[in-house]
């Protein structure tokens, strides 16, 4: 009855079994093995080897552990793979210990065809080297965080929006999102607990901060729950694109058609200003004049009075005449001379004109070697790099020792300009508005508000940009863009 029972258990297992002694030869295999060979006769299996029986070789295959010799063989399995007719067979064999033949030494060895397995494992494979590939070099940031808040998987795209480049992954697993101070400052981590908690999000054009504290940059954050079968949220896809230059050149759009408009109004309002004001100060002038003969005749009070506001008339009326004439250059749309100028020189003229010793500020003066010319109007750059060394000066006054650094260097096809102070610095409130005319930061009275208008206005007709970024009580830096001229580019 076991006898039997054995024989119906090892015909019915889904595989091609085999025994065979120590010359390797078979001596009995099981009902899959004689169908699939179409075995009528015992007889047939006479002499043969496994080798030579289900692979058809005439020296045993490569990889198999009867190769080392059967005298200590313990239980091995191994996988070959028959090439010719591209099919994986998985193999184990051990030794075959039966009571009371213990002088005889026989080997089980059992055969399985794992072809549909493997090619289900290379498919799988594939499809997951496809799907790392495409996270691997997707221009946008892809990650996961588990349910605390650590990062469990980055690919390289977050490396530039993080700034931590290269060593982005290796920094940021297992760092603790939700636990960084930026993070919950800026709003963010509400967010991430909300989509951990199974709400979804997407956060259209982020005022981000990064780990370094730095303000500036804008995302677009996807927060997606991943769940289990049963429902529970394990993790939370994350991704982000960077929107820093769209939002840029959103806001960049909104100045200009503001600065548009604005530039409309003054020329009107400065057109109709312009013939009365223009009486007024020749008028006044000529009064000033007639008193000036005849203060010397009458000594009297009432006289010096009326002789102070004549003055005070035509001085604020030049005052005004002054304001007018920036109103006009800033729409003036002829006047420009282009031509190649040495960044260098102008500003280094601009720089001769001002004491800084006497004013008790130091300044940094750091250029590259070699910069190529810039296209522009020179006049017009001397007076943008005027207003803003004026503005730095007036930024650094309440300093016991101020600081102006200016750092000129190239930047692929630009010139860049940096002019920074350790000054009040300005509130992030009014950032966007002081390239408005009229809009200032200074004490009323000491400057009209058109100084960084003209510069705006000036630098772009020129091609250029300017840009700032400042920090309340530490300082403000303007950056300064220029293409580099046509013909240094095609040399």
């Amino acid at each position: 009855m076991s006898g039997f029972f054995f024989e119906h258990l090892v015909n019915s297992l889904p595989m091609e079994i085999a025994v065979f002694d120590e010359k390797m030869k078979i001596v009995w295999v099981n009902k899959r093995v004689i169908e699939r060979f179409k075995i009528k006769n015992p007889q047939q299996l006479s002499g043969k080897k496994c080798f030579e029986l289900f692979f058809g070789k005439k020296q045993i295959c490569d990889g198999c552990p009867l190769s080392n010799g059967l005298e200590e063989l313990s239980p091995k399995t191994f996988i070959i793979e028959e090439t010719e007719f591209k099919r994986y067979f998985k193999i184990s064999i051990a030794p075959l210990h039966e009571k009371g033949r213990e002088d005889k030494k026989l080997y089980v060895e059992i055969i399985q065809d794992i072809t549909d397995q493997k090619m289900v494992e290379e498919e799988i494979r594939k499809l997951s080297d496809f799907n790392s590939a495409i996270i691997k070099n997707a221009p946008v940031a892809i990650f996961t965080i588990d349910k605390t808040g650590k990062f469990m998987s980055v690919n390289p795209a977050l490396a530039s929006i993080s700034g931590l480049g290269e060593e982005a992954e290796k920094k940021l697993l297992k760092f603790n999102w939700l636990q960084n101070q930026y993070t919950i400052n800026c709003g963010l981590a509400d967010y991430i607990k909300r989509g951990l908690q199974g709400e979804p999000f997407e956060l259209q054009d982020f005022p981000f901060t990064n780990y370094k504290g730095d303000k500036g940059q804008y995302i677009h954050f996807r927060g997606v729950p991943i769940r289990d079968k049963e429902g529970n949220v394990e993790c939370l896809l994350c991704i982000i694109e960077e929107t820093t230059e769209k939002v840029m050149a959103k806001i960049q759009s909104i100045q200009d058609a503001k600065m548009s408009v604005i530039g409309r109004l003054m020329t009107a309002v400065a057109h109709e200003l312009n013939n009365p004001l223009a009486v007024i100060s020749a008028n006044s002038e000529l009064a000033c004049e007639l008193f000036e003969e005849i203060k010397d005749r009458n000594h009297s009070k009432e006289m010096r009075d009326i002789y102070n506001c004549l003055d005070a008339i035509q001085r604020e009326a030049f005052r005004c005449k002054k304001i007018i004439k920036d109103m006009l250059d800033l729409t003036k749309k002829d006047g420009f001379e282009f031509k190649e100028i040495d960044l260098f020189s102008c500003i280094k003229e601009v720089i001769a004109s001002y004491d800084f010793y006497r004013l008790n500020v130091d300044l940094i003066f750091e250029v590259e070697e070699s910069l190529p010319p810039v296209v522009g109007d020179l006049n017009a750059l001397k007076q943008c790099f005027s207003n803003l060394l004026q503005n730095a000066i007036d930024a650094v006054e309440t300093r016991e020792k101020g600081i102006i650094k200016i750092k000129m260097y190239r930047g692929n096809a630009h010139v860049i300009v940096e002019i920074e102070d350790n000054g009040i610095g300005i509130h992030e409130s009014i950032l966007d508005r002081i390239f408005e005319p009229f809009f200032s930061t200074k004490n009323e009275g000491r400057r009209i508000g058109l100084g960084l208008t003209l510069c705006y206005e000036f630098l772009k007709r020129m091609g250029a940009r300017i840009d700032v970024k400042s920090i309340l009580g530490k300082g403000t830096v303007f950056t300064l863009t220029f293409p580099v001229s046509n013909k240094t580019l095609e040399q």
